[in-house]
């Protein structure tokens, strides 16, 4: 619980400003940065201006039927298995006769992060000697000092607070359906790293369990070589930032972030992790969650169904067509022996939108 009072009340947090004045309408570190957030917050209020507007004409009251043109019917993707079963037969380590049960693997994006949630976010959070200044409540109270500053954040995002809590609640999900996770692995974006970290906050695993940072799990490399990529932070530098991370993991993929790759390159990379980790925990046992991006969920789905496959009978893999819809800490399940896709034994979550407000329209009455 002290985990979560630190997202939702902010406990051992200072003031960001010791010298304000009340009544002084600039007098707050983060006035310098009115303009924010400005084109992702008009476009969060055009989306609620649009949902009104239809309320009002058509009395139809779903924000998902006005703004994404159809609801999204969660219980639908519950056909492959009984959830209810499911959960039960996770909360017993061993079946009755004695035999081991069935392993859940799960895989989950990365929560909400910071460059998409307001833009152009980082020329308002650094001084000019480099220094984190947080100037909206959502922001990550500090930053850890990383190889290459400022210019490394924008390319490698944290997490806002908000994405932290939904990792959070994934974990809590899970402990309260009685699943437990004993081998989690991370893509090395920071974002995935700090959501796994979350995730293990809400799960309140065993001081045993740590993230493995696994550059292998990073999302296709294509996609980001028109603006490249920065150097990941190290381990270390992630241990000293308070992620409870792994020294010890030796990562199965050593990623070269100055090329390119193949689609069929990047799925061969995320096979060769997703199947190492289930072969090298099964004799321990234990479930497992791959930490990453949109794709890791349709990526886990395919390389699972692969393991030991001879090649004519392998899956190809494509990107899915269904990749947008798959939001922040979307959680997908699987079961082995044989390998099913299976309803996850803990419910989504959904958030809405919300634009940052200009206290001084206030000023207008």
């Amino acid at each position: 619980m002290e985990s979560i009072a630190r997202y939702l009340f902010g406990a051992d947090c200072k003031s960001e400003s010791d010298s304000n004045t009340d009544g002084e309408m600039a007098s707050y570190p983060h006035e310098d940065a009115a303009e924010l957030g400005h084109e992702k917050s008009e476009e969060s209020y055009k989306e609620w201006e649009k949902y009104w507007n239809t309320v009002r004409t058509e009395k139809k009251a779903s924000i998902m039927d006005v703004t994404h043109g159809t609801s999204i019917d969660w219980q639908s993707n519950t056909h492959h298995s009984n959830g209810d079963s499911d959960t039960k037969s996770a909360k017993n380590s061993t079946k009755s006769n004695g035999a081991a049960s069935r392993r859940w693997i799960f895989a989950m994006r990365h929560g909400e992060r910071v460059d998409l949630t307001y833009g152009q976010w980082a020329p308002y959070c650094f001084d000019a000697n480099g220094t984190y200044i947080r100037k909206d409540l959502n922001m990550p109270l500090t930053l850890g000092e990383r190889v290459g500053g400022i210019d490394s954040y924008i390319k490698d995002t944290p997490l806002t607070r908000v994405g932290r809590l939904q990792a959070y609640l994934v974990g809590e999900g899970l402990r309260l359906a009685g699943v437990n996770v004993s081998h989690v692995y991370a893509s090395s974006a920071l974002r995935c790293v700090e959501t796994a970290h979350e995730f293990l906050e809400g799960l309140q695993a065993g001081p045993s369990v740590k993230v493995k940072v696994e550059p292998g799990l990073f999302e296709y490399k294509l996609w980001h070589m028109s603006k490249g990529i920065s150097p990941f932070m190290t381990p270390l530098e992630l241990h000293k930032a308070g992620l409870n991370v792994d020294l010890e993991y030796k990562p199965y993929i050593d990623l070269d972030i100055t090329t390119s790759e193949t689609l069929e390159e990047f799925y061969e990379r995320s096979e060769k992790v997703m199947h190492s980790a289930v072969q090298d925990t099964e004799a321990d046992g234990g479930n497992i969650i791959f930490v990453g991006h949109a794709a890791t969920l349709d990526l886990t789905v395919v390389a699972l169904k692969n393991l030991g496959e001879e090649q004519k009978n392998r899956t190809p893999y494509t990107i899915n067509k269904h990749l947008l819809r798959v939001p922040y800490c979307a959680l997908g399940a699987m079961k082995d022996k044989p390998w099913q896709v299976v309803s996850p034994p803990c419910p989504p979550s959904i958030n809405s939108s919300s634009g940052r407000f200009d206290w001084k329209i206030l000023l207008e009455l």
